[in-house]
């Protein structure tokens, strides 16, 4: 049955390395899987972040998740990932969790390497503020809900992650059989 994984996590843990890996690596470990960066969907309208967060970029971008997700599924596609910062509270998953059922499983994962990991990761990047990585870290920790199963990948190279991510999955970890229970009011997630 085919699978969509929801894949949560600050900036700096990975997810993006992970939607990387080649075409190869990916069927190696765990058969066809396509990859969906949010990030990119954003950018289609926001190319420079300027825009505040906004519910209904958010929706339009979700929407467009469910679209590719189908595509690849019709093309024998048996995973697809969505990653994404902005993908981790109820009211934002919600509207695509039943149409996501209808195609197969869905899951949401969450990505939770240490702080040295996420510094280590990004320590190239000059533009990565350390005191906003660690900020967005304990941000997206605090705000984790318990129907997403975390992964610590502190020690993992993306290839790594990679298998533990199809562990959890074919564990059940993380699975998600109907819209989510709704957060607390005024929880808000960010670009």
């Amino acid at each position: 049955m085919p699978r969509t994984i929801f894949l949560s996590g600050p900036a700096g843990s990975g997810k993006t390395s992970i939607l990387r890996l080649s075409h190869d690596e990916k069927l190696a470990i765990w058969g066809r899987t396509a990859a969906i960066d949010t990030d990119q969907l954003f950018l289609m309208v926001d190319p420079h972040w300027d825009l505040p967060y906004d519910d209904a970029r958010t929706a339009l971008v979700l929407r467009q998740c469910v679209s590719l997700a189908e595509s690849f599924f019709g093309a024998d596609y048996e995973n697809v990932l969505i990653a994404g910062n902005s993908i981790h509270d109820a009211i934002d998953l919600n509207p695509v969790i039943p149409d996501l059922l209808r195609l197969g499983r869905v899951f949401h994962l969450s990505l939770d390497p240490t702080e040295e990991a996420v510094l280590r990761r990004t320590s190239a990047d000059p533009d990565r503020s350390p005191a906003h990585l660690i900020n967005d870290l304990h941000n997206l920790r605090a705000k984790r809900s318990p129907w997403s199963a975390p992964v610590d990948n502190s020690s993992l190279s993306p290839l790594q992650t990679l298998q533990q991510i199809a562990r959890v999955v074919e564990a059940g970890e993380g699975e998600l059989r109907e819209p989510l229970p709704d957060q607390a009011a005024g929880e808000r997630s960010t670009n």
